[in-house]
Protein backbone atom coordinates (compact mmCIF):
# COMPACT_ATOMS: atom_id res chain seq x y z
CA UNK A 1 0.00 0.00 0.00
CA UNK A 2 1.20 3.49 -0.11
CA UNK A 3 1.86 5.66 2.38
CA UNK A 4 1.50 9.45 0.68
CA UNK A 5 2.93 10.47 4.15
CA UNK A 6 5.91 9.03 4.10
CA UNK A 7 6.23 10.11 -0.10
CA UNK A 8 5.12 13.80 1.24
CA UNK A 9 8.47 13.35 3.58
CA UNK A 10 10.76 13.77 0.19
CA UNK A 11 8.66 16.58 -1.61
CA UNK A 12 9.94 20.16 -0.96
CA UNK A 13 6.32 20.83 0.65
CA UNK A 14 4.88 23.28 2.65
CA UNK A 15 2.14 22.45 5.33
CA UNK A 16 -0.40 24.50 6.73
CA UNK A 17 -0.59 25.37 10.41
CA UNK A 18 -1.68 22.74 13.16
CA UNK A 19 -5.11 21.42 12.69
CA UNK A 20 -7.42 22.73 16.23
CA UNK A 21 -10.14 20.60 16.98
CA UNK A 22 -12.50 23.06 16.51
CA UNK A 23 -11.72 24.24 13.18
CA UNK A 24 -12.46 20.66 12.11
CA UNK A 25 -16.16 20.70 13.62
CA UNK A 26 -16.63 24.68 12.28
CA UNK A 27 -15.61 23.02 8.86
CA UNK A 28 -17.70 19.99 8.83
CA UNK A 29 -20.65 22.15 10.19
CA UNK A 30 -20.33 24.75 7.20
CA UNK A 31 -19.69 22.16 4.50
CA UNK A 32 -22.89 20.15 5.83
CA UNK A 33 -24.99 23.92 6.06
CA UNK A 34 -23.41 24.00 2.27
CA UNK A 35 -25.55 21.04 1.04
CA UNK A 36 -22.21 18.42 1.36
CA UNK A 37 -21.73 15.45 3.81
CA UNK A 38 -19.13 17.17 5.51
CA UNK A 39 -14.83 15.68 5.10
CA UNK A 40 -14.59 12.00 4.75
CA UNK A 41 -13.24 10.35 8.00
CA UNK A 42 -10.37 9.40 6.05
CA UNK A 43 -9.16 13.06 4.91
CA UNK A 44 -9.88 14.40 8.45
CA UNK A 45 -7.22 11.82 9.69
CA UNK A 46 -4.93 13.24 7.23
CA UNK A 47 -5.50 16.98 8.02
CA UNK A 48 -5.12 16.15 11.59
CA UNK A 49 -1.29 15.41 10.51
CA UNK A 50 -0.98 17.80 7.71
CA UNK A 51 -3.38 20.45 7.50
CA UNK A 52 -3.18 21.60 3.99
CA UNK A 53 -0.34 20.74 1.89
CA UNK A 54 1.13 22.48 -1.00
CA UNK A 55 4.50 21.18 -3.04
CA UNK A 56 5.10 21.07 -7.31
CA UNK A 57 2.32 22.82 -8.17
CA UNK A 58 -0.52 20.80 -6.17
CA UNK A 59 -2.44 21.43 -3.51
CA UNK A 60 -4.33 19.55 -0.91
CA UNK A 61 -7.00 22.10 1.22
CA UNK A 62 -6.96 22.33 4.91
CA UNK A 63 -9.71 22.90 7.15
CA UNK A 64 -8.37 26.12 9.13
CA UNK A 65 -11.05 29.12 8.21
CA UNK A 66 -9.10 32.21 6.66
CA UNK A 67 -6.07 29.73 5.44
CA UNK A 68 -5.01 30.35 1.72
CA UNK A 69 -6.43 27.19 0.54
CA UNK A 70 -9.12 26.21 3.30
CA UNK A 71 -11.72 23.54 1.97
CA UNK A 72 -14.34 25.61 2.83
CA UNK A 73 -13.76 28.55 0.30
CA UNK A 74 -12.30 26.52 -2.03
CA UNK A 75 -15.69 24.69 -2.43
CA UNK A 76 -17.34 28.12 -2.77
CA UNK A 77 -15.59 29.50 -5.34
CA UNK A 78 -13.85 26.85 -7.57
CA UNK A 79 -15.85 24.79 -10.01
CA UNK A 80 -16.20 20.93 -9.16
CA UNK A 81 -18.69 18.13 -10.47
CA UNK A 82 -22.42 18.02 -8.38
CA UNK A 83 -22.05 15.94 -4.93
CA UNK A 84 -18.61 16.32 -5.05
CA UNK A 85 -16.26 17.89 -2.34
CA UNK A 86 -13.26 19.12 -3.75
CA UNK A 87 -9.96 18.77 -1.66
CA UNK A 88 -7.46 19.66 -3.93
CA UNK A 89 -5.75 19.93 -7.23
CA UNK A 90 -3.00 20.32 -9.25
CA UNK A 91 -2.17 21.84 -12.80
CA UNK A 92 -4.58 19.55 -15.09
CA UNK A 93 -6.46 17.73 -12.30
CA UNK A 94 -8.53 18.01 -9.14
CA UNK A 95 -9.33 15.82 -6.37
CA UNK A 96 -12.98 15.09 -5.15
CA UNK A 97 -14.64 12.94 -3.03
CA UNK A 98 -17.86 11.51 -4.58
CA UNK A 99 -20.35 11.14 -1.48
CA UNK A 100 -22.72 8.79 -3.69
CA UNK A 101 -20.35 6.24 -4.23
CA UNK A 102 -18.02 6.66 -1.33
CA UNK A 103 -15.18 7.46 -3.40
CA UNK A 104 -12.14 9.66 -4.25
CA UNK A 105 -12.15 10.91 -7.70
CA UNK A 106 -9.53 12.78 -9.73
CA UNK A 107 -11.15 14.49 -12.51
CA UNK A 108 -10.03 16.64 -15.02
CA UNK A 109 -10.13 20.40 -14.84
CA UNK A 110 -11.44 21.28 -17.92
CA UNK A 111 -13.66 19.28 -18.96
CA UNK A 112 -14.84 17.43 -15.16
CA UNK A 113 -14.47 14.10 -17.01
CA UNK A 114 -13.98 11.33 -14.15
CA UNK A 115 -10.18 9.94 -15.05
CA UNK A 116 -9.67 7.86 -11.76
CA UNK A 117 -11.49 6.00 -8.75
CA UNK A 118 -10.38 5.27 -5.80
CA UNK A 119 -12.26 3.78 -2.79
CA UNK A 120 -12.13 5.79 0.37
CA UNK A 121 -10.04 3.10 1.94
CA UNK A 122 -7.29 3.70 -0.95
CA UNK A 123 -6.68 7.31 -0.17
CA UNK A 124 -3.25 7.60 -0.42
CA UNK A 125 -3.74 6.37 -3.96
CA UNK A 126 -5.72 9.31 -5.09
CA UNK A 127 -3.49 12.04 -2.90
CA UNK A 128 -0.50 10.57 -4.78
CA UNK A 129 -1.70 11.00 -8.59
CA UNK A 130 -2.51 14.22 -7.66
CA UNK A 131 0.97 15.11 -6.36
CA UNK A 132 2.42 12.75 -9.02
CA UNK A 133 4.81 10.52 -6.35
Amino acid sequence: MVNFAEQLKNQNLSAGEKLEPEALIVAQKVLFGMGLNGIPKSYSDFLKKYNGVKANGAYLFGATVDNELDIIDCNEQMPKPDGTLLLGYNDFDLLVFDFSNKQYQIVDREDMKVLDNYPESEMDYALAQIFNV
